[in-house]
Order: structure tokens, then C-alpha cells, then sequence
């Protein structure tokens, strides 16, 4: 038996414009998925994918044709191949000559959540394969691969494209007013290679984008108090408002909120990073008035270094 896991991700700072070459803040999460690989005489591969220990996707692929057999959905199905496939083109001995009979995923998180579902399996495939995660993502997502970085790493990290290349450096991102930084899933997953196609169909460059995005980044995780961080991530949100030629979060649906509040991700619906100084009841009672249910603490979710 064989036994991977890879952490599921965030990216604090640099959403959009990461694709432009922008310094991005990425940090891995207390939360992943595992992938576990058993051996027999069987043919075929018996893939179940847990969430919360409850099954939630099965399939039984065969080795030889590389077809579905059965499977509970077909979308995910095709989606898992298409993985599998571009991981044997990577590596030509994988599942070449080779019985599998279980392959199990296991996620403890919400997968509607947003934190890396397929980056993390991604990851896990790569791992499985013996191949570079980054490589794979390449075959197969659109977007700037940060999250599969993120995947294997231990804390954030400053992310960097470099053409078809990237480049990371660990960043020590553990304020010392973290008790007062907190994380909200907004309730509408948004499908981030959707929002990454749509944006690279703009031809602009953003260059003076980029460059600002770039140093709010390092001023974002350097930020030695709690007014510095509320300034830099407000101007980021400003900046990314303008790009986007959306509205700012706190602006559309929490005008009335006493603090600050930064989209993250796919603008529209997933995590958002918020402050808040009062106590976390308060939060949470203000919160539920605005139909938010999920919250953590910095600790609960970003693994620091």
C-alpha cells in the first residue's frame, strides 16, 4: 500500500493578476486530501473518493482500454482519466504492467468550499506517478499552478510565474494580530478555470497593475500591525475592483461592517479574508445576519511554517 497527501491552498493576495506575472501570497491549509494505492491481481482500478468519511464519487476503470467500466458520475469520471492520462503521458511506466484493484481519496473539507479539491488530487496523482505536480497541472488546469505548489508545501509561500516556469520563496506570514484575521466562505463556489479563461481573454497587460499587486503582496504579509494590514488589503481590493470593473466585496453586501474585507480566489463567491477586533461571537452574530455560517480563526486554516 501507498499513501499520499497533499494540503489543500489559499491565495491571499494576487488573484487575476498572478496570470500577469504579479507576486502572489499562496498559503497552504490545515485541511487536504490523501490518496491511499493497494496492489492485487485485479485488472482493474476500483477508485472511491470520501468526503468527511461519507463516499461521495466511484468509478472502476479498466487498465487495459482505459475505459469506465461503471461509475457514479460520468463528468468527474472523464475528468479523473483526463488526469490519468496526461500522468501516463509523464510517465510512461505508470499503471504500465501493473495491477491496482483500490485506489481511495479521502478530503476532510467541504469540497464546495473552494480549497483545493482538484489541486490537491492533482498533486496526489503526481505523487502517485512519480512526476511533476506543476507539469501535470499544466496538462490539464489553466490556471497559474500556484495551488499545487501549495499542495507540498509546509507554509506560505510568495508565488511568481516566470513564463512557463514559476518561482517561490517561504514567507514567515504569521501576524502577530492574526487573533483578529478571519476566514468566510461566502456560499457560491465559483469555477476558477471559468474565471481564468474569461480573464485571459483580455489582452492587456496590466502592468502597472502588476507591479502595485506585487508590492502590496509583501507589504500584505509584512505588515507589523493591524491598521497597516486593513490599509494594504483595502488598496489591493481597490486595485483588483478596478481590473476586474467589479464592486468591492465589502461594498456590494457588507457596507455596515466594522472591518476590513479582501475577496480571495475567484471573485464572486468563495473565501473571503476579513478583520474583525471585537470578539468572535459578535462576529459570528453579525455573520448569521448576513447568511455566513462558515468562519475560522488564521490558526484553524492557513499551516504556518
Amino acid at each position: 500500500m501507498k499513501k499520499f497527501y497533499s494540503n489543500g491552498k489559499l491565495l491571499l493576495s494576487g488573484e487575476y493578476l498572478i496570470l500577469k506575472g504579479a507576486t502572489a501570497l499562496a498559503a497552504p491549509l490545515n485541511f487536504g486530501q490523501s490518496l491511499e494505492t493497494s496492489q492485487s491481481e485485479n485488472k482493474n482500478i476500483i477508485w472511491e473518493s470520501y468526503v468527511y468519511d461519507k463516499l461521495w464519487f466511484s468509478a472502476v476503470i479498466h487498465t487495459d482500454s482505459f475505459k469506465i467500466i461503471e461509475t457514479s458520475d460520468k463528468s468527474i469520471a472523464a475528468n479523473l482519466i483526463k488526469v490519468l492520462g496526461e500522468a501516463m503521458q509523464l510517465n510512461k511506466n505508470f499503471l504500465n504492467n501493473t495491477n491496482f484493484s483500490f485506489v481511495v481519496s479521502k478530503a476532510d473539507f467541504d469540497l464546495q468550499w473552494g480549497l483545493g479539491s482538484s489541486s490537491s488530487l492533482i498533486s496526489n496523482i503526481a505523487y502517485w506517478a512519480d512526476i511533476d505536480p506543476f507539469l501535470l497541472h499544466k496538462k490539464v488546469a489553466t490556471g497559474s499552478g500556484y495551488d499545487v505548489i501549495c499542495a507540498r508545501q509546509n507554509g506560505p509561500v510568495f508565488f511568481e510565474l516566470n513564463k512557463n516556469d514559476y518561482s517561490i520563496e517561504e514567507v514567515n506570514f504569521k501576524p502577530s494580530f492574526k487573533e483578529n484575521i478571519y476566514f468566510i466562505y461566502l456560499g457560491n463556489k465559483q469555477d476558477s478555470s471559468d474565471s481564468v479563461e474569461k480573464f485571459n481573454l483580455s489582452k492587456r497587460k496590466y502592468k502597472n497593475e502588476t507591479v502595485l499587486v506585487s508590492d502590496l503582496t509583501k507589504h500584505i504579509a509584512y505588515s507589523k500591525n493591524l491598521d497597516d494590514f486593513e490599509y494594504y488589503i483595502k488598496e489591493h481590493e481597490y486595485i483588483l475592483s478596478s481590473v476586474l470593473k467589479k464592486k468591492m466585496l465589502k461594498d456590494e453586501r457588507f457596507r455596515d461592517f466594522q472591518g476590513e474585507m479582501k475577496s480571495l480566489g475567484a471573485w464572486g463567491g468563495d473565501f473571503a479574508m476579513i478583520t474583525w477586533e471585537d470578539s468572535k461571537n459578535e462576529l459570528e452574530r453579525y455573520l448569521k445576519s448576513k447568511n455566513i455560517n462558515v468562519i475560522f480563526r488564521f490558526d484553524e486554516l492557513i499551516k504556518t511554517w
